[in-house]
């Protein structure tokens, strides 16, 4: 279902719980970047998660969307997994700056040329039941990105999302990335569109090469980075939930929030005049970073749902990187009697 612009701009949202849906585990301290499916969006019809850790892209399952079970590594060393659904086959898109694995053939460890590959790209497999998925095609090279590099050795593209539209695919994503200077948090830096007539692409840069949204000092809450943006098309145009990163001038450290942004063309961008959506709390698995989210409408209970990555520090523990769930309803009129 697609909603309105104002109709998000109405919504009250409630944190399902004060802890993780999921847990980070000693094995895989950092789980970001999350993804999921309802269960009529499944092949099985069950609750699907993606999220990545340290050591790639992780595969979760669930009978409710509260208790979630692991189920499988999908790939080694990728990151910031979506997954685009068309004609009953699900396409899982990534980033992967890391060369892949050596493949075993005949004893010996044979290497294709794919495989030597270590530069930041997207990367796109398919799937019909999520478990067994294509050869990896590549979508977009972060060389061919100009602003990729800005502050960087080596150019890094993140968080891909394709959205199909009447003239062809969308593919937002991230570009470059910052390392905050008080923590060694990472971030991304812009916010980018590519535009292709086919799935597979070829993709071209949208906004004449130029990023959509980038940090700007004066900006209240984008001041270090834009963070990760998350995109949801609407009735009269596009709403996105943005990770924002910033300056906390009170508190004197580097800071994030979750913040509604709205345009009418995907294009050009603005902050809703709504007040942040969550800001981290003082304390707890949340209060260090909002990392990431992804936001789904489930029709027949009326609400959003909202899976979230952030992190907290624990004293000279290494950081840890949890899921939570945030609910969002729309207020209904309440009839009053005299």
């Amino acid at each position: 279902m697609k909603a309105s612009i104002a109709a998000y701009s109405r919504i009250s949202w409630y944190p399902f719980s004060d802890e993780p849906v999921i847990r980070s585990k000693w094995y895989m301290p950092r789980l970001c970047d999350p993804f999921f499916l309802f269960p009529d969006q499944s092949p099985d019809g069950k609750w699907h998660l993606f999220g990545h850790t340290w050591v790639g892209i992780e595969h979760f399952i669930s009978e409710n969307g509260i208790s979630w079970q692991p189920r499988k590594m999908v790939e080694l060393r990728g990151h910031s997994p979506s997954l685009y659904m068309e004609d009953g086959v699900y396409y899982l898109i990534y980033e992967k700056h890391n060369a892949s694995l050596p493949a075993l053939s005949k004893g010996r460890l044979r290497r294709r040329e794919q495989e030597k590959i270590r530069y930041s790209r997207f990367e796109m497999r398919s799937s019909t039941d999520l478990i067994l998925f294509s050869e990896p095609k590549i979508l977009l090279d972060s060389r061919m990105i100009e602003f990729a590099s800005v502050g960087l050795k080596k150019p890094r593209i993140s968080r891909p999302q394709i959205i199909r539209d009447g003239a062809g695919y969308r593919l937002y994503f991230g570009a470059s990335h910052l390392v905050l200077g008080d923590t060694g948090q990472k971030t991304s830096r812009y916010f980018a569109l590519a535009l292709s007539s086919t799935l597979e692409g070829p993709y071209a840069l949208a906004n004449e090469g130029r990023a959509l949204l980038e940090p700007n000092p004066d900006d209240e809450y984008r001041s270090m980075a834009v963070g990760s943006i998350k995109v949801i098309p609407a009735q009269d145009g596009f709403v996105a939930f943005e990770c924002a990163m910033y300056w906390d001038k009170k508190l004197g450290k580097t800071s994030s929030v979750l913040l509604q942004l709205e345009s009418p063309d995907g294009l050009s961008w603005k902050r809703s005049f709504r007040s942040p959506i969550l800001v981290p709390p003082q304390s707890g698995w949340a209060s260090r970073y909002l990392v990431a989210c992804d936001i789904h409408y489930k029709a027949e209970e009326g609400c959003w749902y909202c899976y979230f990555s952030a992190n907290a520090k624990r004293g000279l523990l290494p950081v840890s990187e949890s899921i939570g769930l945030l609910l969002g309803k729309e207020p209904s009129l309440r009839k009053v009697f005299i």
